[in-house]
């Protein structure tokens, strides 16, 4: 964990992809988790979990004014977790992404105030253009990626390490059943989560080829 900080910037700038800056799918867990896998010595790990989350949520696309939870952070938090404290457990992993989710969700509520708060950058870039200030344009748009660095970051870093802590003293006191069920659960969510990939594009035609029924 004395990587903290480092983690943080690497985070921030995964999470930026999402809808600040580029969209090059860098943001997505399939990426993210076996970056951080890799970094920590277990890209077996963060693929693994960056499979179960990219299958899990493959919907969860971030379209018009939909904002939707944050995937990179919630990979990218479970991935640490269990890489730091304890790497090659399978059923830490698991624990560690359960943890993660709601960490995940909180971050989407500091990201809807965020973004309420860009909404009074864009008023002072408007009220700038109509006294003929164009220069307002790109600092808005400069400010509002500051911030957002500032604010994710910030957040990934207190998350990675008190997250971090909460979820090794959680762990020490898991019931040997539980610890069980996690780990059969390091098996069973892909399928799960092949069953959503499924469900998610029931309805998408595919070119040549036919229903019967059509």
């Amino acid at each position: 964990m004395e990587h903290i900080v480092l983690f943080s910037i690497i985070g921030a700038i995964l999470s930026a992809d999402i809808t600040m800056f580029g969209q090059f799918m860098i943001s997505r867990p399939i990426f993210c988790g076996p970056l951080f896998g890799y970094i920590l010595g277990d890209i077996h790990t963060g693929l693994w979990i960056g499979m179960i989350v990219e299958m899990m949520w493959i919907n969860a696309i971030p379209m018009g004014v939909s904002v939707p939870v944050d995937l990179t952070m919630m990979t990218s938090l479970a991935v640490i977790w269990a890489c730091s404290f304890f790497q090659g457990s399978q059923e830490a992993a698991i624990f560690a992404l359960a943890i993660a989710i709601p960490f995940a969700y909180l971050y989407k509520e500091v990201d809807l105030a965020g973004r309420l708060f860009n909404t009074k950058i864009m008023h002072w870039v408007e009220k700038g253009l109509e006294k003929g200030y164009e220069g307002r344009i790109s600092k808005g748009i400069y400010f509002g990626l500051l911030l957002f660095f500032i604010r994710t970051s910030l957040m990934y870093g207190l998350l990675i390490f008190l997250g971090g802590l909460l979820y090794k003293e959680m762990y020490s006191y898991l019931p040997v059943q539980v610890i069980v069920a996690f780990k059969k659960s390091w098996y069973y969510l892909p399928v799960f989560g092949f069953g959503a990939v499924l469900y998610n594009f029931k309805n998408i035609k595919i070119p040549f080829i036919k229903r019967q029924n059509d």
